[in-house]
């Protein structure tokens, strides 16, 4: 599980940072696009490492023989001189990391940087899906890991670099204590989770639970709140109050960890030495590390994926454009079915009930034959007529304003797998080529090499793809390695049985009901509830369950569960199977 970065963490990793590295001589910086590391090379062997891949996130510093031998591999950086770290900042509330830079000496180059220009600061920037590095002098980029846009930035060589922007409420400045109650109230109670992440400095998804408050008395109070924000502010600080001293949490998310800078009053978090040793933990459980064969999925493979994505993409992109063009070019359709259903009714009395087709004068005078519902009488013909007139009428207005997302959206994949040779897999080309696509690389790679997928594969009534695990290890797999975050986990409640996962990638919307419940089937039908005259089966968001440090194989804890209630039926659940890809 890759890391997650908020500003709390960010801010309280670049005051430690800062406390470690200040004032160090750095001879080698290097950009390795190929597996999106960033390594700065310090003089005395020390070597720090941030592993910007989106399956990794973690930051490691290496010291003494560690970091030698890894100078010796890398050989030159992109500096043209060596450089002392004068400096390590954050802002207030910020995604952004800034270690500046103080040319000191002279030192080997291979990547040219402009004539007279030298960096004065390296740019972190952590936003998600968008993690970056840059070298920047007095506004300019000089050099960049991912080229890219931002948004309306320009993160290119040469470009001027313009900081993302932030604005949310209260990020320099504790709230007083009734400006703060007033937009406390202003919110609905169910709604203060989102208006919190949106609005409020500092919050974020990884601690907005901790801000309102697991008891919900403690949600409900505006104070409580407050205070627990303002333990935010003080942890994300570069240099926290003396009094509190530096402290360091690993929080468990399923098989991995997550460092943070405090516990957020989680049972099972464990203190750590420093966020950087909880990074380093980290990382030993992903199996990750600062070379370029363990930094993330293997590269070939991953481009050969993303590549056949983006075809497959385009494909459908083109051909959606091509039929909303030609629907263009038909005219004013609506106007012909609202004429017909016209002559019909001025006609009524000359059509009889049973004919195929109506013949009568048109309005210019010419002859014209209206097709008919044999079935239906002449008014019932009209109406239908009217009814997709006025369907039709609804489209045209629409289809100039669908034919341009329409062209957008093909622009942007052709620019996608334009960029893919340059950039490498990233998160967002991923996106792109479609929101099941990263859950899919893993189950596409067992299929290649023969190894057996962790689930059995059903499909719903409404053609959604349904997981289920086949044992309890296999339950983890498919938990936590073979689904994708917005996707609907589901197992029987305090039962034991398999792990169900309804492929889902609207985070907006829940699936449609019947989706829903044949999953629920699947869950229930597989545990040992399945004799039941009645089943609760339990679901949620799959990136609502973790799972407990040290529990057993397939012992999870989700959160914001919901509950159905459904009758076991065998024959259904053969029937999704006989649907499935694993059918015999």
């Amino acid at each position: 599980m890759p890391i997650r970065y908020d500003s709390v963490l960010v801010g309280a990793l670049a005051g430690e940072l800062a406390r470690t590295l200040g004032g160090r001589r750095v001879e080698e910086l290097h950009f390795e696009a190929a597996t999106r590391q960033v390594s700065a090379v310090f003089t005395g062997g020390m070597q720090l490492v941030w592993m910007l891949h989106p399956a990794a996130g973690q930051v490691l510093l290496q010291v003494g023989e560690r970091g030698r031998k890894a100078r010796r591999a890398r050989g030159r950086g992109v500096l043209r001189h060596a450089a002392q770290i004068t400096n390590v900042a954050a802002g207030p509330d910020e995604r952004r990391i800034a270690f500046h830079l103080s040319p000191v000496g002279r030192t080997s180059v291979d990547l040219p940087l402009p004539a007279g220009r030298e960096p004065d600061a390296l740019v972190l920037e952590l936003h998600t899906n968008q993690w970056n590095a840059l070298l920047v002098s007095k506004g300019v980029i000089l050099a960049v890991a991912w080229p890219r846009r931002a948004g309306d930035r320009r993160l290119y060589p040469g470009s001027e670099y313009r900081p993302p922007q932030g604005g949310r409420l209260w990020g320099t400045s504790r709230p007083g204590t009734e400006e703060w109650e007033r937009w406390w109230e202003a919110q609905e109670a169910g709604e203060r989770a989102r208006a919190l992440v949106r609005d409020v400095s500092w919050v974020s998804r990884l601690n907005v639970d901790y801000v309102l408050g697991s008891d919900l008395a403690i949600g409900q109070d505006a104070s409580s709140a407050l205070e627990r924000l303002e333990t935010l502010r003080t942890a994300g600080s570069a240099t926290p109050p003396a009094d509190r001293g530096v402290e360091a949490w690993a929080l468990v998310r399923g098989d991995s960890i997550q460092p943070y800078p405090i516990s957020l009053d989680e049972p099972d978090a464990e203190p750590s030495g420093s966020l950087l040793e909880a990074m380093a933990e980290a990382a030993e459980r992903e199996g990750v590390g600062p070379s370029p064969s363990s930094s993330g999925p293997d590269r070939s493979d991953e481009i050969e994926q993303l590549e056949a994505a983006l075809r497959e993409r385009e494909s459908r992109a083109r051909k959606r454009c091509t039929a909303l063009e030609r629907q263009l070019e038909q005219g004013n359709e609506s106007a012909v079915l609202r004429s017909a259903g016209q002559l019909l009714l001025m006609n009524k009395n000359r059509i009889q009930r049973g004919d195929s087709e109506a013949v009568v004068e048109d309005f210019d005078g010419s002859e014209r034959r209206i097709p008919l519902d044999p079935s239906r009488d002449t008014i019932a013909n009209a109406e239908d007529y009217f009814r997709r007139a006025r369907r039709r009428a609804r489209a045209e207005r629409e289809l100039p304003a669908l034919i341009a997302a329409a062209r957008a959206r093909l622009s942007a994949i052709e620019q996608a797998a334009s960029e893919l040779a340059a950039t490498g897999p990233t998160e967002d080309l991923w996106q792109i080529a479609g929101g099941h696509a990263v859950a899919d690389r893993a189950a596409r790679v067992s299929g290649k090499t023969g190894a057996p997928l962790p689930y059995r594969r059903l499909v719903s009534s409404g053609g959604l793809e349904i997981r289920v695990g086949r044992s309890a290890r296999s339950n983890d797999a498919l938990t936590f390695r073979h689904s994708a975050p917005d996707d609907i986990w589901l197992h029987a409640r305090q039962a034991a049985g398999a792990h169900v996962i309804l492929r889902w990638g609207n985070r907006e919307q829940n699936p449609p009901e019947a989706d829903l419940r044949d999953a629920a089937m699947a869950a229930a039908d597989s545990s040992e509830a399945r004799s039941s005259g009645l089943v609760a089966v339990d679901w949620t968001r799959r990136k609502y369950v973790r799972k407990p440090r040290k529990a057993e194989a397939g012992a999870v804890a989700p959160d914001r569960v919901k509950t159905l209630f459904v009758e076991p039926d065998p024959d259904r659940v053969r029937q999704m199977k006989e649907a499935g890809p694993d059918a015999p």
